[in-house]
């Protein structure tokens, strides 16, 4: 019985994410998350206290990439694996970077989940640097690039709707890369 109850609520995550995603925190109702989810109302609440819970757990990423235990993964490497990890969960950053002006704490708890976990990231940040950022520029860097990964991906989707021709995008990972190792380093 306790797998039925797990699967509902991935399932209540999984459908309130889309509809988070689309329409917003207020544009989504727990009325209209149940109807997707195909549960009542009150069902949502047996696994959840709020609308703002469910909302918060939305934000966690589904899958986190990792790198092989290279220790020493090249610039390639790591932008595809934050390009990885930005399209497989494209919902999820949808949802933060248009919600965390009002909701600012989903931005600590992103920053918790994915900033600080990513040691390659850093890693990067301080090789292309010279170890010359701060902190506080090493995380603005790294959500500069985020930013662009997002900003890209959602752009793919829908291109088809903006212009009648595909740009042709090439090797995103590629461009970000050659970006990160001349752009920071000012070469």
């Amino acid at each position: 019985m306790m797998g039925v109850k797990t699967d509902t609520k991935k399932k209540i995550i999984e459908k309130a994410r889309k509809l988070f995603a689309e329409r917003g925190y207020n544009g989504a109702t727990t009325a209209e998350i149940a109807r997707h989810v195909g549960v009542s109302e009150a069902a949502l609440y047996k696994h959840f206290k709020s609308k703002k819970e469910i909302f918060l757990a939305c934000i966690t990423p589904k899958v986190v990439m990792e790198i092989d235990n290279n220790e020493d993964p090249d610039v390639h490497d790591i932008i595809q694996a934050r390009m990885d990890l930005v399209r497989n969960n494209l919902d999820s950053f949808n949802i933060l970077f248009r919600e965390s002006p009002y909701h600012p704490e989903l931005a600590k708890m992103f920053l918790n989940q994915v900033y600080t976990q990513d040691k390659h990231m850093k890693h990067l940040m301080n090789k292309v640097s010279n170890k010359n950022l701060t902190p506080a520029q090493s995380l603005l860097y790294e959500i500069a690039i985020t930013s662009a990964i997002w900003a890209i991906l959602n752009f793919e989707k829908i291109q088809e709707q903006v212009t009648t021709e595909t740009l042709p995008l090439g090797d995103v990972t590629d461009e970000i890369a050659k970006f990160v190792l001349s752009g920071i380093s000012g070469k």
